[in-house]
């Protein structure tokens, strides 16, 4: 079972009444119905790259709510098997057809920009059914495209309170891994480190709060701070203090 499969479980076991307040857009997964793309452990040539792209599309929608939903799954395969999107609740579902043979043939890249297609191509139909605002996922897809597939998130910059340096968190995400950088300038920097790299939970990854969250402990100290346990670079030792311990399977915690 893939990461953010698993991720995905723990989910559905704790949402449902987040789901029933009204809660944002939490995510938009893509499924594989079929037997030609090798999708299982230790290989997955679909779900690997399918949750990047989803996760990468659904950030860059910059917190867009659509009316009544709060996921949007979507499954591709072979075949198309309903012709309307449908609702279970707050979850939004539909399905497209993948070609399973011109997948397989393509690089890591064309996979990319070919699932990006048919994932903006069936949220639009799903926009036009509802009435969604189109022009939001439209720009979401042109970030991709602009970016040439990698997500790099840059949070709000912070001052320190002797207001000598700047601290901004940039978020990167691969396949794998989700790693915060921390860019400090003033006192002669620019500086520029990684604080934390660790497994990438898809859009259920901890490291969102933990980016959000970032902040001056003190004059000479930015990271993050997590009671007894922090992670930081330190102007003063121009070096990161890293005695942070995250579980490999820490998600869901602010």
């Amino acid at each position: 079972m893939s990461t953010c499969h698993r991720a995905g479980i723990y989910l559905a076991i704790i949402t449902k009444n987040r789901f029933e307040m009204g809660a944002p857009l939490y995510d938009i997964t893509l499924y594989y119905n079929g037997q030609a793309i090798e999708n299982a452990f230790p290989v997955f040539d679909f779900s690997q790259p399918a949750n990047y792209i989803a996760v990468f599309y659904h950030d860059s929608l910059h917190g867009y709510k659509p009316p009544k939903t709060s996921r949007i799954c979507i499954e591709l395969g072979p075949a198309k098997n309903r012709d309307k999107p449908w609702n279970f609740g707050s979850i939004c579902s539909y399905n497209n057809i993948i070609d399973e043979t011109k997948y397989l043939s393509l690089s890591k890249t064309e996979r990319y920009k070919y699932i990006l297609g048919l994932l903006h191509s069936t949220v639009s139909e799903i926009a036009r059914f509802y009435n969604w605002d189109q022009t939001i996922f439209d720009k979401a897809y042109d970030h991709i495209i602009e970016s040439g597939f990698k997500f790099e998130k840059p949070y709000p910059e912070k001052k320190s309170n002797d207001r000598k340096y700047v601290g901004q968190i940039v978020l990167t995400k691969t396949e794998e891994k989700s790693i915060l950088t921390a860019l400090v300038t003033g006192g002669g920097l620019p500086k520029k480190e990684i604080l934390l790299e660790k497994r990438n939970w898809c859009c259920y990854d901890r490291i969102y709060s933990l980016a959000k969250n970032c902040k001056w402990l003190d004059n000479s100290s930015f990271g993050i701070y997590q009671g007894e346990r922090n992670c930081y670079f330190s102007t003063k030792n121009n070096q990161v203090i890293n005695d942070l311990i995250l579980n490999e399977d820490d998600i869901f915690q602010n």
